[in-house]
């Protein structure tokens, strides 16, 4: 039986065992703890990290799949569980690559970064990157390959963008048609079109990529292609590395060849330079021709014979010509960027700014006369015509004007017009003069003619004496004919100052035709002429004054007859034409006359003979009369004639006047003069 001494030993020693296996479970508490805390550290690593896990047995077959594979490439990591690499599929990878990868695997080395193409069942294509390690158990036996794998299809997407983007930078570049040239912060030479390499002519040969910019420089004016850099190479050199170094803004410079070229330099973000050299030799071409056309435009306006002004839309002068400084007194001020009220007093000013106004409203331009008075106090008339100046849109931006002096016109027009009163009294005088002669001629002419009349037909008994007969004939001719001719100086008399009365009405051309020929018929036939008419049925009538109408014809027809030679005819035609006038036509078979004549039987007292060599009686006044009397009733008269064949006169009335009087009130109402 143990002693209590053993007894007390067994329990110590029991008690040391409890307190270690407590020890133990508290430890294997912790390590459990660190365990999952492990695991959970580890899932959230994988799940943070852009690459999923995967376990192969030592068939080569996948045993494990994390579930990041979902994730980064959709595909369902389940289906590939008991799947070969082979099985997976290995897209268009290349043959051989893929060989050195499956004898990787057969031999269980370790592999990485294997790249291949996996393609998706809906045909989309990535790009996965596969590492992994193989398994051995303590006796070196096989057990499989525990590996990572990673999508890099974003990422080739965006290198294939990134080339793609370079690619099209670079074609860009190329195709600019100014030369291009970029540099990095080192001031090298990085990228340049072709365009770039011709700026250096005959040294473009030296030309590449890592140059210096300065050297670049250097090198240009070396070979003197730089003309202003001529003669101060090294200065030249200096101001333009100054001008690189800090780019505020594009200039120009002209090369020894005479081409010019504009520079433009602009820093980029990572501290390097883009530059660019644009040809502009045509453009400074034609700006020199827009500057020699500027100046010859500027040569022409200052020589214009009027003054001419441009106006902004504020009434500003924004040109004047010599030719208006000069007519309103100011060559010694500069008006450009002033306006009216700086020159002008203030009345005058307001109704110049006025008018500027109201053509600016309407757009329409304006003719006005205006007495303007000088810097110097001196007034001038002037003729100012104003016009709109439209922009593009045709909206008025502004105001142009031109003035003309017209004061010697002015001077002139005043001086008419006391010549013209002093001619019209003069012509109210002879008026009432011929008035008064042809009444108080009238009266003892019409008692000639009577008392001749009677001694010639021997009312009151024989004279005695044949020959005291003939001398009555002669008297009575001869006092007719001066009754004529005061009648026609009275008539003309009355037409030239607006008196003659055209007592109208609906008259029967035929039968003033017939009655005119019945009144020169006797003279026809003692001039042994035939005299004939030519007058269709259906003439309608005309709407005029009978004895003007009658007027007009005895006058035609007595011409005729009295200048055509014996044998000939004379010809009296009336016609509807076909613009609706209708006319009256007095043809004959005389003397004629030429274009020179025709002006001068148409003035007043106008005949072609000498008043010593002329052969037959006559005033002049007939064809002046016609003509007049025909223009009263709105027509006109118009002679032709031609030397040794005959003339022909025409009187055309207007269609309003034919047909009925209502057609005629409708389109003119009654004419009086």
């Amino acid at each position: 039986m143990p002693t209590k001494m053993e007894l007390a030993a067994e329990l110590a020693r029991l008690q040391r065992r409890v307190e270690e296996v407590e020890r133990l479970e508290a430890e294997r508490a912790q390590a459990e703890a660190a365990l999952r805390e492990s695991e959970a550290r580890l899932r959230d690593f994988a799940a943070a990290a852009s690459d999923w896990f995967w376990e192969m047995d030592a068939d080569l077959r996948f045993s494990f799949m994390s579930e990041r594979l979902r994730d980064v490439t959709g595909v369902d990591p389940r289906r590939t569980i008991g799947k070969t690499r082979q099985e997976m599929g290995s897209g268009d990878t290349d043959g051989d690559k893929w060989q050195t990868h499956l004898d990787d695997l057969r031999a269980h080395r370790p592999f990485r970064d294997f790249r291949y193409i996996y393609v998706a069942d809906n045909g989309d294509r990535q790009y996965w990157s596969i590492s992994g390690v193989p398994l051995f158990d303590e006796a070196g036996c096989f057990l499989g390959y525990r590996g990572t794998g990673r999508n890099l299809t974003e990422e080739y997407r965006a290198r294939r963008m990134a080339f793609e983007a370079q690619d099209l930078l670079l074609q860009a570049v190329e195709h600019f048609s100014s030369a291009v040239a970029l540099f990095d912060s080192e001031d090298r030479l990085l990228l340049f079109n072709d365009a770039y390499v011709e700026v250096f002519a005959s040294c473009a040969d030296a030309i590449g990529p890592g140059m210096k910019f300065e050297d670049l420089v250097s090198l240009q004016v070396d070979h003197g292609l730089i003309r202003e850099a001529v003669g101060r190479e090294e200065e030249w050199v200096a101001e333009r590395m100054a001008r690189h170094r800090n780019p505020v803004e594009e200039f120009e410079t002209q090369r020894s060849d005479g081409r010019w070229t504009r520079i433009r330099e602009e820093r980029t973000a990572n501290g390097g330079l883009f530059l660019t050299l644009t040809d502009i030799t045509e453009t400074k071409t034609m700006e020199r021709a827009e500057r020699e056309i500027r100046d010859r435009l500027r040569a022409v306006i200052d020589h214009l014979p009027a003054g001419l002004v441009l106006k902004d839309d504020g009434g500003a002068y924004m040109l004047a010509n010599q030719q208006f400084l000069e007519l309103y007194g100011l060559q010694a001020h500069e008006v450009v960027g002033g306006t009216a009220f700086e020159y002008f007093p203030q009345q005058q000013a307001e109704v110049i700014s006025a008018q500027d106004r109201t053509v600016l409203r309407t757009g329409i331009p304006m003719e006005a006369e205006m007495e303007v008075t000088r810097l110097d106090g001196e007034k001038v008339f002037c003729m100012i015509t104003r016009f709109p100046v439209l922009d593009s849109a045709g909206r008025a931006i502004g105001i142009g004007g031109i003035h003309m002096n017209i004061s010697e016109m002015k001077e002139k027009e005043r001086q008419l017009r006391i010549a013209r009163d002093e001619a019209e009294r003069a012509n109210h005088a002879k008026s009432a003069f011929l008035a008064n002669m042809s009444h108080e001629l009238r009266t003892p002419l019409n008692a000639i003619i009577g008392f001749s009349e009677i001694m010639e037909q021997g009312l009151f008994g024989p004279l005695g004496n044949p020959q005291y007969r003939e001398y009555a004939e002669d008297i009575r001719r001869s006092a007719s004919h001066l009754l004529s001719i005061i009648s026609d100086i009275l008539d003309l008399s009355k037409i030239e100052a607006g008196r003659m009365e055209l007592h109208e009405e609906m008259i029967d051309i035929a039968y003033v035709v017939s009655s005119c020929r019945t009144i020169v018929k006797e003279a026809a036939a003692n001039a042994g002429l035939a005299l004939r008419s030519l007058l269709p049925d259906d003439l309608p009538p005309l709407y005029a004054d009978k004895r003007s109408v009658r007027q007009i014809l005895l006058n035609l027809l007595s011409n005729a007859i009295k200048f055509t030679p014996e044998g000939g005819g004379v010809m009296v035609e009336a016609m509807l034409e076909p613009s609706g006038d209708l006319a009256l036509v007095v043809r004959d078979t005389g003397v004629g006359m030429t274009a020179e004549g025709i002006e001068i039987v148409l003035q007043p007292f106008g005949q072609i003979e000498s008043a010593h060599t002329r052969t037959h009686n006559g005033t002049g006044l007939g064809l002046p009369i016609s003509k007049s009397l025909a223009e009263l009733h709105g027509g006109s008269m118009k002679v032709e004639s031609e030397v040794g064949k005959g003339t022909s006169v025409t009187v055309r009335f207007p269609a309003r006047r034919v047909g009925s009087r209502a057609v005629f009130d409708a389109g003119n109402g009654r004419r009086s003069a």
